[in-house]
């Protein structure tokens, strides 16, 4: 028996996606996490329009409030804070992510600051490139409040160093949606290594296959290891073509892809497909449930929920 996970990165999960802005769609996601062996979750947005953002995070207010007080028979996940993944992206990183939509952290103030307004304690991670205009200063502005992660960046290690040091205390999906490792770039993985910050691995298997995960594990502190899924709408469906944000992917035998070049596009896996990619891969169980269960709670600091 292993405790509840917990999946502090998700886009969607049964044909329905947090970018949607649909309460219901909330609420099947929690109910189908549930059955997943998921104990709590943070629905996770794409980069999308500000109009679009704020009906994100109205559907997940609600949808988190019916689940809390209503008399509800079937089990569900708890919906613990959203995950603003995006606007503040690299352009050169973004990926699936909306292009149209993105901002500069030197600009983004004003849409932080209304979303606590509107929708006080549900924002819990903002993702930032940390070599956008603003970066360091928002970072200082927002740290302690929220959790801050390095995500979708092109910064090489000094500037991923100086954004630690001003208060980013995680990385968004590591060496996925940023540089590789070289001996003359260490990036990301080598200063978050350094200074010791929690750090999120997709375990599917895909996205970071099994050596790799055997490196990220002794490599980095066992409790500053996160997992996460970086599912969309298309986990827990049939294989076929679905929609992350505005682009057509296509999931098909465990991958999700869009464009000419394959280009992976979040993924289909659930954290049950994961602890079994993991321990197959010669982790230790206690360290993957460590990477499951509580390192996703030390982060957003409320150990309590289990």
């Amino acid at each position: 028996m292993t405790p509840g996970f917990v999946d502090t990165h998700i886009h969607g999960f049964g044909g329905f996606d947090t970018s949607d802005g649909n309460k219901n769609g909330i609420i099947s996601m929690a109910e189908g996490l549930a059955a997943c062996g998921v104990a709590a979750f943070c629905p996770t947005t794409m980069t999308i329009s500000r109009d679009n953002v704020f009906k994100a995070f109205d559907a997940v207010m609600n949808a988190k409030d019916e689940l809390e007080n209503g008399d509800r028979e079937q089990p569900f996940a708890r919906i613990l804070g959203i995950h603003l993944e995006g606007p503040f992206l690299s352009p050169e990183r973004s990926g699936v992510q909306g292009l149209d939509h993105l901002e500069t952290p030197e600009d983004g103030s004003d849409l932080i600051d209304e979303l606590e307004n509107r929708f006080p304690g549900l924002l819990k991670i903002i993702d930032i490139a940390p070599e956008l205009p603003g970066s360091i200063g928002f970072i200082r502005k927002y740290s302690g409040r929220y959790v801050l992660s390095i995500a979708h960046t092109n910064c090489d290690y000094d500037t991923a160093v100086e954004a630690i040091d001003a208060g980013v205390t995680s990385v968004t999906h590591l060496l996925n949606a940023m540089p590789p490792v070289d001996k003359r770039a260490p990036g990301v993985f080598c200063a978050a290594m350094d200074r010791g910050i929690y750090v999120e691995v997709i375990c599917d298997g895909i996205h970071v296959q099994a050596p790799v995960l055997r490196l990220i594990f002794n490599s980095f502190d066992e409790d500053k290891i996160i997992v996460i899924s970086d599912s969309m709408r298309g986990a827990g469906m049939p294989d076929g073509e679905y929609y992350l944000g505005d682009v057509k992917v296509i999931c098909k035998g465990g991958r999700t892809y869009y464009g000419p070049g394959g280009n992976l596009a979040g993924s289909v896996t659930d954290m049950t497909e994961e602890y079994n990619v993991l321990t197959a891969a010669g982790i230790p169980e206690d360290k993957v449930i460590k990477a499951m269960c509580s390192n996703p709670l030390k982060r957003l600091g409320c150990l309590n929920i289990h």
